[in-house]
C-alpha cells in the first residue's frame, strides 16, 4: 500500500451513518487517507452532507460523497432488488478506481449488493460489528454473510468476538475495538429544554422526555407493525411529557408504521415525529429520560449517556445489553409498564451506574489503524475449525 491509500466507506442510511460519523471524521482527518463515502439508498448528496460533522466544511464533504444510486422512494422486496442491482453495478465501477479498503457497517440487506463487487475485483473489506444477535430482524442474516465476505473484523464486545472464531474467522482477523458509535457520545451534552423546542419547532418541552424509534421487525412477516409502533408511542405517551419519535429504517413495513406515527401525532401535540435526528441526535439523547423503541440505539449507545431504555418485542432479541436496558413485549400495556418502570428513581439509579458493554468511546482511532493496515493480511482466508476444547 502506497504512502497515501483511498478508503472508501459505504453509508447506505442513519442506521449506519450514525455510528460511522466518528470513523468518517478519523479517516477524513488522516493525512495519509483519501477518503470516500459511497451512498445510495436513504441519502441524497446535500442530504448526507449536512448530516455529517459541522466542523468539516461542506465542500469538502461533498468532494467525497459518491452517489452510487437515487435515494429510494418507496420500500418494498421489489424497490429492494431492483435497488440492489443498482448498487451492485454502481459499487463495481467506484471500487475499481483506486480504492484500496472497502469499509462497511452492520447488517442492512444493502451491504449484500455492495460488499460482494469488493470480494470479486479484490478490494479488502474491513467490517464492523459483527458477530451480534439480533434474532427478530433479517440482518441477522445479513451480519453474518458480510462476516465471511470481509477481510477484517472490527467487533464491538468479547461477546462478539467469540461468535466470529465460531464462524471460522483466524483470530488474527479479530479486533475487539469497541463500537465506533460512542465515540461521539463521550463529550455529548444536553441540548436545554428551550434548544430543544426550537430544534423540534414547538413551543415547550416536558418530561420526562422520550426518544422513541420503532424499525419494522423484520424476521416477522405480516407483523401488525403499524399497530404495535402506535400502541408503543401511545405507551411512551401515557408516562412521558414529550415523545421525540424518529422515523423507522429502511425496511419493508416502514410507511406502514410511518402513517400510523403520523396519525397519532395529528392527534396528539406530545408527540413530535421528525425524519431523523442527525447531528443533533448526541444532545438529544443527552437531554432524554428514557429511549423507547427497538432501536440498536437504545440497546448500544443509551449506556454511555446513563439514560434507561426500553426494548420493545423481538427485534434487537439476543443483543447484549448493559443493565440501563429494561425489555417489554409488544402491545400498549406491556410497553407502559416497562417504561414507568424505566423512569423510577431505583431504574434511574441503576441506569446512572450502568456500564456500557460496548465500550468506553475509543473505538475509531483503533478502527483508523486496522484500516491502515488491511491491505497487507493474504486475500486467502483459511476457515478456523474449532477444537472440542473450545467448543465447550
Amino acid at each position: 500500500m502506497s504512502d497515501r491509500f483511498t478508503v472508501a466507506v459505504f453509508v447506505g442510511t442513519r442506521a449506519d451513518l450514525g455510528p460511522l460519523t466518528p470513523v468518517l471524521e478519523a479517516l477524513e482527518e488522516a493525512p495519509d487517507v483519501r477518503l470516500r463515502v459511497l451512498t445510495g439508498v436513504m441519502y441524497a448528496v446535500d442530504d448526507l452532507v449536512a448530516a455529517l460533522p459541522a466542523h468539516v466544511s461542506p465542500q469538502r464533504w461533498r468532494a467525497a460523497v459518491v452517489p452510487l444510486a437515487e435515494p429510494m422512494a418507496e420500500v418494498t422486496v421489489d424497490a429492494q432488488l431492483e435497488q440492489g442491482a443498482r448498487l451492485a453495478r454502481a459499487a463495481g465501477t467506484a471500487l475499481r478506481d483506486d480504492v484500496d479498503v472497502l469499509l462497511v457497517l452492520g447488517d442492512r440487506w444493502e451491504l449484500l449488493y455492495v460488499v460482494p463487487p469488493a470480494v470479486l475485483l479484490g478490494v479488502p473489506v474491513v467490517h464492523l460489528h459483527g458477530g451480534e444477535v439480533t434474532e427478530g430482524a433479517l440482518d441477522e442474516r445479513v451480519r453474518h454473510a458480510v462476516t465471511k465476505l470481509a477481510d477484517q473484523h472490527c467487533v464491538a464486545s468479547p461477546d462478539a468476538a467469540a461468535r466470529l472464531r465460531q464462524l471460522g474467522e483466524p483470530a488474527e482477523r479479530i479486533h475487539v475495538t469497541g463500537a465506533p458509535g460512542l465515540d461521539r457520545l463521550a463529550t455529548a451534552t444536553a441540548l436545554d429544554d428551550a434548544d430543544l423546542a426550537e430544534l423540534l419547532g414547538v413551543d415547550r418541552v416536558e418530561h420526562p422526555l422520550a426518544l422513541f424509534t420503532y424499525h419494522p421487525p423484520t424476521a416477522q412477516p405480516g407483523a401488525p407493525v403499524g399497530r404495535w409502533a402506535r400502541e408503543a408511542a401511545e405507551a411512551a405517551l401515557a408516562v412521558c411529557g414529550t415523545v421525540i419519535a424518529t422515523h423507522p429504517g429502511m425496511d419493508e413495513g416502514r410507511e406502514e408504521i410511518l402513517v400510523a406515527l403520523a396519525g397519532l401525532a395529528a392527534d396528539e401535540p406530545r408527540l413530535c415525529l421528525v425524519a431523523a435526528l442527525g447531528r443533533h441526535y448526541p444532545r438529544v439523547l443527552a437531554a432524554s429520560d428514557v429511549v423507547v423503541g427497538n432501536s440498536s440505539s437504545g440497546v448500544i449507545e443509551a449506556a454511555t449517556l446513563h439514560v434507561p431504555a426500553v426494548d420493545v418485542g423481538e427485534r434487537q432479541r439476543g443483543r447484549l445489553r448493559g443493565a440501563n436496558v429494561l425489555h417489554a413485549d409488544e402491545g400498549r400495556f406491556a410497553v407502559e409498564a416497562a417504561v414507568r418502570r424505566a423512569v423510577s428513581p431505583q431504574w434511574v439509579e441503576r441506569s446512572a451506574g450502568a456500564a456500557n458493554p460496548y465500550g468506553a468511546g475509543e473505538a475509531s482511532s483503533r478502527i483508523l489503524d486496522i484500516v491502515r493496515e488491511a491491505g497487507s493480511a493474504p486475500r486467502a482466508k483459511h476457515f478456523v475449525d474449532l477444537t472440542s476444547e473450545e467448543e465447550r
